[in-house]
């Protein structure tokens, strides 16, 4: 990992969740998987790139992000549980899940039964009209954006 566009957070600490791999890699930010101890759970913790996290206006756009996540409250859309910032960077905390849509295609090898794709489709959709109607626009919907529990 290039350490000039990406934290290496993986076996470290903060504020008390322990960094244990990283989940994916944006242009902008990194997913990583990480252990709550204190009450013995697994989250997923969105970290801006070292290169942006002293740029305010990213900064300021990643915690408007916070901010909208924060507000939504929807079955089908997953739960922020934290955010700060600090020296190093900002640091969004969230329900971990278990994998992308992207990932089950991948792994049953063709395309979903019917009835399921349905299921989802109406899934996604309600997660979306919720967006919608707090005036977010999520811009970046794709198999891969859609996280499976």
């Amino acid at each position: 990992m290039d350490s000039t566009t990406a934290n290496d957070l993986v076996g470290q600490e903060i504020r008390g969740y322990r960094f244990e791999n990283l989940i994916a890699q944006g242009g902008f930010g990194q997913v990583y998987r990480a252990f709550q101890p204190v009450v013995e759970r697994y989250v997923a913790i969105k970290v801006i790139l070292p290169q942006y996290a002293s740029q305010p206006n990213f900064v300021r756009r990643f915690e408007l992000e916070a901010q909208l996540v924060a507000q939504l409250e929807h079955p089908y859309i997953v739960p922020m549980y934290d955010y700060w910032r600090d020296a190093s960077g900002a640091y969004l905390i969230m329900r971990l899940l278990r994998g992308s849509l992207t990932q089950l295609l991948d792994r049953i090898g063709g395309p979903l039964q019917l009835d399921t794709a349905a299921r989802m489709l109406d899934q996604i959709a309600a997660a979306l009209t919720a967006a919608h109607r707090s005036g977010i626009i999520h811009r970046d919907l794709k198999p891969a954006n859609v996280l499976l529990d």
